[in-house]
């Protein structure tokens, strides 16, 4: 799980998107992995309407109700959907270019925190999007995360979470790619850079469905795949028992 951010110098990410607000708007990021080739990261992506968004994500804001905790929310793009509908939420981003960026864009209720941070809470939803169980960089951090966030839901309430399954991406005319086996949990080490800024090196995680059922179900969770999207991108709903 990435701890909160600092120091200004190592928010390439929060950077860019204030420059984007700023009227920048062909910024993007770059994206190096342990695990797959250079990437890049638009900012205008960060940004993206309700109605730029795909189905998946639709879905999930669909299935938010009462009061909902947004994790990860980067420029507020869900977090803004959300206050739209008279949504009670907080927005929370470790992240200190992106709080900036939420409070510019009138978020209600951005949090400069890290999620492992809030000791307890009464959220009927918690939303993870864009991939947002990576955060748990991990799958022992999955583990974790399975257990500690029983300190912040109601007791009616629900975690609504994307990942991808990495054997389904790499999927060649439906045969697996052999690279991947049943003990591949799509583990991998992410670097942004934005112009000089450089972040810490910092751990994600890809997880397919019958992992996460798994580990949901051990750790006392229903888990329902509610939605897929292309190349082994899914959404799931977890609730308690």
């Amino acid at each position: 799980m990435k701890s909160i951010i600092s120091d200004p110098h190592k928010d390439p990410l929060g950077a860019m998107m204030l420059d984007y607000l700023h009227g920048d708007y062909e910024v993007f990021a770059e994206v190096a992995s342990t695990r797959f080739s250079m990437s890049t990261m638009s900012a205008k992506t960060m940004f993206r309407t309700y109605a730029e968004m795909d189905e998946l994500e639709r879905e999930a804001l669909h299935l938010c109700r009462g009061t909902v905790l947004d994790v990860g929310a980067g420029s507020g793009c869900h977090s803004l959907c959300l206050q739209e509908q008279n949504v009670d939420v907080d927005a929370l981003d470790i992240s200190p270019g992106c709080i900036k960026v939420m409070e510019k864009r009138e978020v209600k209720n951005p949090i400069h925190n890290n999620l492992f941070s809030l000791e307890s809470g009464n959220y009927t939803t918690i939303l993870m999007l864009m991939n947002g169980l990576g955060i748990c960089g991990s799958l022992d951090g999955l583990n974790l995360f399975l257990q500690h966030v029983r300190n912040l839901l109601a007791e009616d309430g629900q975690i609504i979470a994307d990942s991808t399954d990495l054997r389904l991406l790499y999927n060649d005319e439906d045969e697996e790619d052999e690279s991947f086996d049943d003990s591949d949990y799509g583990e991998t080490e992410f670097i942004i850079t934005y112009d000089t800024l450089v972040s810490v090196p910092f751990q994600w995680i890809y997880v397919g469905f019958p992992v996460l059922q798994m580990l949901a179900e051990y750790n006392g969770f229903e888990c329902q795949q509610i939605a897929t999207g292309q190349n082994g991108h899914y959404l799931a709903r977890m609730y308690r028992r």
